[in-house]
């Protein structure tokens, strides 16, 4: 896979003068540059954290803490994210941390806002920035400081975690996927429940929210379990932070654990609850499905169920068929999808 933004990015990186960092988001695919020695890279994403660690990159995994880094940079590298908040407050960032001379390199496409971020970043820092367009409609933008200024872009308070609903209260930010909603299909999930328990057949101890973002479904669906440990897996450090502070918040016992698709994380549960993303960066992912129905079976008790829910376009049956004894469609509405699936030996 290759992407004209992030080819323009590595061979920014390649020549760019250090120290370097490397804000990496999601958006970061193979062929990967060569590693140097003096770029650190911050990101928040597991997935991303280990493929740049296996590239022999010193990566820094959590929601991109740059205060105290031991080496200020004389170059930063960024393709811009999706959420503008974010975007926003990694350029404050770079801007504080650099240097007079120093140099901010963004890349993004036109519709990614890149000469948006370029010019009022141009305007707030009193900076000197160049636009250039490459191939496929890749733009690079070249910010230079050219003095220290009290300044910064607005980012919605980026760094505070604040309540975005009260029934139940929930705490997000930006960062996170969907932060200022309940999504869709994580409701409609959690309206089938009821039924879900009715038809459970062993008693519900340990019960799992693999990719649980900030936490709705596990606070939503925690009274339908009493008593339950929970288990909640996300790869992005921010939703965790998010996770932590709502199940908390709910006198939930839960074990909210930073890992890529569950990996590493250890069963048996009884009950797994998944509303799998199906973007990765800005590309549609389904094999992201597939092994989040990997880690349900593996992680299920013998008798154990799971709840998913997906978007109508993702075949789930076919993912699941090697995979579970029985897979039944339990509803489907505004485009959602939710399936009850039962272990083999069930």
């Amino acid at each position: 896979m290759s992407d004209a933004v992030l080819n323009t990015l590595y061979r920014q990186l390649a020549e760019a003068d250090g120290p370097v960092w490397w804000f990496a988001d999601e958006q970061v695919v193979a062929p990967l540059p060569p590693a140097r020695g003096d770029v650190q890279v911050f990101c928040n994403r597991v997935d991303t954290a280990e493929a740049l660690r296996a590239a022999g990159f010193a990566v820094q995994l959590d929601d991109f803490v740059t205060t105290g880094a031991s080496v200020l940079p004389q170059t930063v590298v960024y393709r811009v994210s999706k959420e503008r908040p974010l975007v926003n407050m990694l350029i404050n960032a770079a801007m504080a941390a650099l240097p007079v001379g120093g140099q901010l390199l963004l890349s993004g496409y036109k519709n990614d806002g890149l000469k948006g971020y370029a010019d009022k970043a141009a305007k707030t820092f009193a900076a000197e920035r160049v636009v250039k367009k490459g191939d496929s409609g890749a733009y690079l933008a070249i910010i230079r400081k050219l003095a220290d200024r009290d300044a910064a872009l607005p980012d919605k308070d980026y760094r505070q975690l604040r309540p975005i609903c009260d029934e139940p209260l929930l705490y997000s930010k930006p960062g996170i996927y969907g932060w200022e909603k309940i999504d869709r299909g994580s409701r409609l999930l959690v309206s089938q429940l009821p039924d879900f328990v009715e038809g459970l057949n062993s008693t519900v101890e340990r019960v799992a929210d693999l990719g649980c973002g900030y936490g709705y479904l596990s606070v939503a669906a925690n009274a339908f379990f009493p008593g339950a440990q929970w288990l909640l897996t996300d790869n992005n450090a921010t939703a965790l932070l998010a996770c932590e502070k709502n199940t908390a918040s709910h006198g939930m016992t839960a074990e909210c654990v930073l890992t890529d698709c569950a990996d590493g994380v250890s069963g048996p549960v009884d009950v797994v609850l998944c509303n799998p993303p199906f973007h990765q960066g800005f590309a549609i992912e389904g094999g992201l499905t597939e092994r989040f129905l990997q880690a349900a079976a593996r992680l299920l008790s013998p008798r154990g169920q799971a709840l998913f829910v997906v978007n109508q376009f993702i075949p789930l049956p076919r993912y699941a068929e090697a995979l579970f004894g029985r897979c039944e469609l339990r509803c489907e509405q505004d485009g959602f999808r939710v399936y009850r699936l039962t272990a083999p030996q069930a």
